[in-house]
């Protein structure tokens, strides 16, 4: 009996001992799994944590057909100019041991003419803490003079090649846009300059109801005229092929959108397009602004007020 009655409160005292064992491996294992979420291999634990605080601007020019005018080239220029002079105000209100901001200029496709890849390295910024005070005054004065430059060379070449390239940037997002403009130590910001027409010969796709390009006509095919343009759009399950997803991690901002088509809706639909392109590939809502072109005075107080979360 009394053996009966050891062997009984040794394998209670074995059942206890296990549970304790695996209860203290799953701690341990949980507790390895919360550490690594933590970990990130790219960025310094100060920066880090400052991530919203760190700027990483970049900017899609749309350098088609929409250039040839003058007055397009001025308010780009200035639009641009307003941006680094958002950009170097938020840098001035850093500590110099936080600096870690970014802006620079993409083209797609690129231009052939090597003079404007050249000054688009010259208006390519990165801040650090070993940056100096004459460098960030510098970025304005380089945004306020070669932008126009910049747009001259690109519409001289246009003219001489008998054509504008297009801008495609349908491809930009489903090709560059993650590994170009989204890095985890930063507030990633994409800033696109355009008339809000999407067309690109090398990139004509559809797929039921939706496409990859928008142009004058294929608005002008839609057929909403009506008030209850949007709700047509719902019905049918209008807009942009999503070209890329999970873009959580991305703000973006289109400054330009305009329209000459005799459809007193088309500007609206051409913003509804553009927004729910980006919401179909995961940009938060309140992370979109979609905004008509303007005098560079108003625009300047849009990119503020979108850059520095007034």
């Amino acid at each position: 009996m009394k053996n009966i009655i050891k062997s009984f409160f040794f394998f209670v005292f074995m059942c206890f001992t296990s549970a304790c064992a695996e209860e203290k491996n799953n701690t341990q294992k949980k507790e390895i799994v919360v550490h690594a979420e933590n970990v990130n291999l790219n960025c310094p634990p100060h920066i880090i944590k400052n991530k919203q605080n760190n700027l990483n601007i970049s900017v899609l020019l749309d350098l088609s057909d929409r250039i040839e005018i003058d007055k397009q080239i001025h308010k780009d220029s200035s639009y641009l100019a307003s941006l680094s002079k958002a950009f170097v105000t938020h840098v001035k209100t850093k500590k110099l041991l936080f600096l870690e901001d970014r802006l620079k200029l993409f083209f797609n496709p690129e231009p052939s003419n090597n003079k404007i890849h050249e000054i688009a390295q010259k208006l390519e910024v990165v801040f650090t803490r070993e940056t100096s005070k004459s460098n960030i005054e510098e970025t304005q004065t380089r945004y306020n003079q070669l932008p126009s430059v910049l747009y001259h060379l690109a519409r001289s070449d246009a003219q001489k090649n008998k054509g504008y390239p297009g801008s495609d940037i349908w491809r930009f997002f489903k090709d560059h846009v993650k590994d170009y403009c989204v890095d985890n130590c930063h507030r990633n910001i994409l800033v696109i300059l355009t008339d809000g027409y999407m067309y690109h010969h090398k990139t004509v796709m559809k797929h039921e109801n939706k496409t990859s390009f928008l142009t004058p006509k294929s608005l002008s095919d839609l057929k909403l005229r009506t008030p209850d343009w949007e709700k047509n759009i719902k019905e049918k399950d209008l807009g942009f092929i999503p070209a890329t997803d999970n873009l959580e991690d991305l703000e973006v901002l289109v400054i330009g959108i305009t329209s000459e088509n005799k459809n007193p809706y088309a500007q609206d639909i051409i913003t509804t397009y553009w927004q729910n392109w980006f919401v179909k590939m995961g940009v938060k809502s309140n992370h979109i602004k979609v905004k008509s072109a303007d005098i560079p005075s108003s625009i300047e107080k849009v990119i503020f007020d979108f850059i520095l979360n007034k």
